[in-house]
């Protein structure tokens, strides 16, 4: 029986740079998703006028723990504002092609594309968004109450999903990190993701919310929600943001 692990661990090593289609010149792959024609976008509150709670690092990492299931409640614009810049934001642009984000990213290469199921956000519709790092904005792709449930359904945590008021799906471009870095930049994509939950958990934790990282969910559910291409594009890990249900003594 062939171990696929380490398939995948020996299959990434380093590669010879001679086959690496950044240094054969082949053309650079686009830094984010294009706005399909048609989308509905939706311009973000200014980040950098949203205040956020301070709280000490040490104190959120001390007190996360996993949650079986999250109470009803709801973000409001500003907070998700803030939670898709501190994990996928541009912070500075370098130059035409370079730009910092708030995570790190092998070659600052950032394969990720985030989206949202918004459940309870506050000035949004039920549905499914993706966000536009480049102008700090939302695109509305599925506008549907229903949606909450199926993703419940795909991501197996019906009490998190269902009550969450905004569920992360993480979703990779891999070729965007391949394209520098060989068959390496696989690995950089799910390392980026791992990136991307801890930021969500810490911004979270300073708005008062839970984080519930769902890594454990229906590959071809989620791709048919999002409707992105499983060939080129993969769901690497999704994310529930809400308020734990506490128990009532």
């Amino acid at each position: 029986m062939t171990d696929i692990g380490t398939e995948f661990i020996r299959g990434t090593k380093y590669p010879d740079f001679s086959t690496v289609d950044l240094v054969l010149r082949k053309p650079e792959p686009p830094s984010e998703l294009p706005v399909p024609e048609g989308a509905t976008v939706i311009p973000l509150p200014d980040p950098k006028k949203i205040k956020v709670p301070k709280k000490a690092a040490a104190d959120i990492i001390k007190t996360w723990e996993p949650t079986a299931f999250l109470a009803r409640s709801s973000v409001t614009l500003d907070e998700l504002s803030a939670l898709l810049w501190y994990t996928q934001g541009f912070r500075m642009r370098v130059n035409e092609t370079l730009v910092l984000k708030n995570v790190p990213s092998s070659g600052s290469r950032f394969p990720l594309e985030t989206y949202f199921v918004a459940g309870e956000v506050e000035g949004l519709e039920s549905g499914l968004y993706r966000y536009i790092p480049s102008t700090h904005s939302i695109i509305a792709l599925k506008v549907d109450s229903g949606l909450p449930l199926e993703m419940a359904t795909a991501s197996m945590n019906f009490k998190i999903v269902t009550r969450a008021a905004v569920t992360f799906i993480w979703v990779a471009v891999p070729y965007r990190s391949v394209w520098a870095l060989g068959k390496r930049g696989y690995r950089s994509a799910f390392f980026e993701a791992g990136h991307t939950c801890q930021e969500l958990i810490m911004i979270g934790s300073c708005f008062g919310y839970d984080v519930q990282p769902i890594d454990t969910f229906h590959d071809d559910m989620v791709a048919q929600i999002t409707g992105i291409d499983p060939d080129t594009q993969w769901a690497l890990y999704l994310a529930a943001v809400g308020q734990r249900q506490r128990e009532i003594e």
